[in-house]
């Protein structure tokens, strides 16, 4: 039986991305930080708070019970925009943790167990177009996702696994929560969650070399 790992399952693009593999009769593990450790027959439900060490190496911890991995979708993460200057340095390093640093480890976890295993893995890294062009006002955001970016570059240089895949995806701005606090003028053009899911999904299943990066502009998917 198939198996997704989601990270950041809960809300906006995965919680549609966890929707279609529910769809696909795949076995889920949910992994969040509002939800409890629950199991509810196929799903999976793991809590973790990536801006804790501890929670991240509790759930690798966990992760250790689960017999297969066959798709591991890192979607998590979070957003602060403005002069950065006035920044918090709470908040500065809690996006840093989120986005990037406390994920490393549990990509490390995955990337191991996925480099030895004969049978066909995928690793699906949701990242951002900020993660290739600067914008104003999101010099700690872009950040992290410049450093998502080139980690999984060069992920895709080091895969020794003629069955695993890596896909690397860079959508523009999504109609979700991540944008709640922010209010932004040109929202309306925004991706809807719902159809970058499809596009995301439907490279997954038709993707056939080992590393691949799927880029979807605003205003591409109708």
């Amino acid at each position: 039986m198939t198996t997704a790992l989601i990270l950041g399952s809960t809300k906006g693009l995965g919680k549609e991305i966890t929707s279609l593999c529910i769809k696909k009769n795949w076995n889920t593990v949910e992994i969040g930080s509002s939800i409890s450790d629950a199991i509810d027959g196929k799903r999976n439900y793991l809590n973790c708070d990536l801006s804790s060490e501890d929670s991240v190496f509790n759930l690798i911890k966990k992760l250790e019970s689960v017999p297969e991995i066959d798709y591991f979708f890192w979607i998590a993460g979070r957003i602060i925009k403005g002069d950065f200057s006035l920044q918090q340095p709470n908040d500065i390093l809690n996006t840093i943790d989120i986005n990037f640093r406390n994920a490393v480890p549990l990509v490390q976890y995955i990337w191991k167990r996925m480099q030895s295993t004969k049978e066909p893995s995928n690793i699906i890294a949701i990242s951002s177009s900020s993660g290739l062009k600067p914008r104003p006002d999101e010099a700690i955001y872009a950040a992290t996702k410049f450093a998502q970016v080139g980690f999984i570059k060069n992920l895709g240089l080091e895969n020794k696994n003629p069955n695993l895949k890596i896909l690397l995806v860079l959508p523009g701005g999504m109609k979700t929560s991540l944008w709640d606090k922010i209010p932004t003028p040109d929202y309306n053009s925004f991706l809807n969650p719902t159809h970058v899911a499809d596009k995301i999904m439907d490279s997954i299943l038709s993707q056939t070399g080992n590393y691949s990066e799927l880029s979807i502009p605003r205003g591409s998917l109708k």
